[in-house]
């Protein structure tokens, strides 16, 4: 073979070298840039799971926490509403067994706070055990400004008086059970804050 041609063949080869180096060169550098761009949306990707695992378990762990408090709370208000039944259950089993000086002056004092809500004329209701009381009430309170009158017929309660205005349209309950019930939310209130050590 001739200089010129091995010359030639030489200088091909070395084209042909260095294309195919370059190309290579090339393909390399593209195959880094793609895995190092695979590697940046994986650590984000990875990155953005972690993110939300983590939410959710905050989250979670609210719900968590929150579903125990109410529980706990609830708890706590069947406990003051089964000491606030227990006082009124005690209330009302010592006014039904009261009886005497004081139980009459009581009952005077319940129909003055009728008439103060119904007026002077005022029909008044009692239960059969306090007809007596009841009677002798009246008849200590009313003058010619004041004119009560006692109902015939008889209510169901362990005490006190219902008062109404003399055509019926208003109606004061005085009785022991609704005075019990109208500060039952006070009563509440001061169980609550022995119990929490607040009161």
């Amino acid at each position: 073979m001739s200089k010129a041609a091995t010359d030639t063949l030489d200088k091909v080869s070395s084209e042909f070298q260095g294309e195919v180096l370059a190309d290579l060169d090339q393909g390399r550098t593209e195959s880094m840039a793609r895995i190092e761009a695979a590697r940046r949306e994986t650590a984000e990707a990875v990155a953005k799971v972690l993110e939300s695992s983590v939410k959710q378990a905050e989250s979670l762990k609210r719900q968590i926490v929150g579903a125990a408090e109410l529980q706990a709370r609830n708890a706590q208000l069947k406990v003051l509403e089964k000491a606030v039944n227990e006082v009124f259950e005690m209330a009302t089993k010592e006014i039904s067994e009261s009886e005497g000086s004081s139980y009459e002056a009581a009952i005077v004092r319940l129909i003055k706070e009728g008439i103060d809500v119904i007026g002077p004329k005022a029909r008044v209701s009692c239960s059969s055990k306090d007809k007596k009381a009841v009677s002798a009430a009246i008849k200590k309170l009313s003058s010619s400004s004041v004119k009560l009158s006692l109902e015939d017929e008889h209510i169901e309660t362990i005490g006190g008086v219902v008062l109404s205005n003399t055509d019926g349209t208003v109606r004061f309950d005085n009785t022991f059970e609704a005075r019990l019930e109208r500060t039952k939310p006070t009563l509440r209130k001061e169980v609550a804050g022995v119990l929490t050590g607040s009161g």
